[in-house]
């Protein structure tokens, strides 16, 4: 087993060999995600020779954490499918150095026994609170025509497209129209209960893939008489997968299901540059969408309107490679550190 730094005609062909990987593409493994990460975590784009399975590419983000060493992530990685596979990557990480890895493998998870057995079954690997929404999701497939692809949409999604048919609908990516859609993003985040990083953080982010071609946003309005968007969304666009990222929209009668033709324009749009799937990004496990305690209950009834099924993988889950170390980080270092950072990153991770 080799764990080794991508050398530099990797590293120029990151893109090709994260689709490669088993587990397929995801934002978060390619390289400008690091770029987003920047301020507050370094980054290693590393190939793991594992004896038996094809090399694998990984991005890890790289937190120095005095006295206790270094701590690691992979976002939305490894993408490995096969428990196996992703034994071989932990006895691999055993070199690395880190005190403990945080992953999110691209393994399928039929219920929470899944994610149970892999614990059980992986020496070293532990639960851990989720850092990703992604790990449970809605894939839409792009590949039908836009008749026959409406046709698949549930009836309130299919009635709420129809409803906003008048709607004005904005394609842009100018700074102008990146500051309106923060205007919608963050009163939504805040009304959900979830956690808002600080303004500069999503700017940046969204500045970044619409430099590289690959990000949109989509603004919609009622009617020609309002004035300012009453829904909108943040894109990722990029061979042939779309991504929706982010969304907001302001709470009006008028604008009640508008969000469903954003959604509608922006599949219209990643179908027409070349996207066969489209990542809805972010929902309960299929076992628990009736739980209505949870956290993202509130996007059920919204995206599987959409007629997909939840695809569920095994979650966030930690490799200790330190015991003592990763004992002193849970106690004192991270309340330690997170109180530090908390004016430029009040979330850690």
């Amino acid at each position: 087993m080799t764990l080794r730094d991508a050398d530099p005609d990797e590293l120029a062909r990151w893109d090709d060999l994260v689709w490669a990987a088993p587990g397929g593409v995801d934002l978060m493994q390619l390289a400008p995600y690091a770029e987003v990460k920047s301020a507050s975590w370094g980054h290693r784009q590393m190939v793991h020779e594992l004896a038996g399975f094809p090399d694998l590419p990984v991005l890890y983000l790289v937190k120095k954490v005095p006295p206790f060493g270094q701590l690691w992530y992979a976002p939305m990685g490894p993408r490995v499918t096969d428990p196996d596979h992703l034994r071989a990557v932990c006895e691999d990480l055993r070199s690395s150095g880190a005190f403990a890895v945080i992953m999110e493998p691209a393994i399928p998870a039929e219920g929470p026994q899944t994610r149970q057995e892999l614990l059980a079954t992986t020496p070293g690997l532990e639960d851990f609170i989720y850092l990703q929404q992604g790990n449970h999701t809605v894939f839409i497939d792009l590949t039908p025509g836009e008749e026959e692809l409406l046709a698949s949409f549930r009836q309130r999604a299919r009635r709420s497209i129809r409803k906003a048919g008048d709607a004005v609908v904005e394609h842009r990516t100018d700074d102008d129209a990146i500051e309106a859609f923060w205007t919608l993003y963050a009163p939504t985040v805040e009304r959900a209960g979830l956690p808002l990083r600080p303004k500069d953080y999503y700017l940046k982010a969204w500045r970044l893939y619409r430099d590289l071609g690959q990000g949109h946003v989509i603004l919609a309005s009622s009617s020609e008489e309002v004035a300012d968007p009453e829904a909108g969304a943040y894109i990722w666009q990029h061979r042939d997968h779309g991504y929706y990222r982010d969304g907001g929209s302001v709470r009006t009668p008028a604008a009640n299901g508008l969000q469903y033709r954003v959604q509608w324009e922006a599949m219209r749009w990643c179908k027409e540059r070349g996207a066969t799937t489209y990542d809805l990004f972010g929902m309960p496990p299929s076992w628990l969408l009736e739980d209505t305690t949870h956290q993202l209950h509130g996007l059920v009834q919204f995206k599987t309107a959409f007629g997909a099924e939840v695809s569920d993988t095994v979650g966030t889950v930690r490799l200790v490679l330190d015991p003592r170390r990763t004992a002193a980080w849970d106690q004192l270092g991270l309340r330690v550190y997170s109180r530090l950072t908390r004016g430029r990153n009040p979330l850690f991770y």
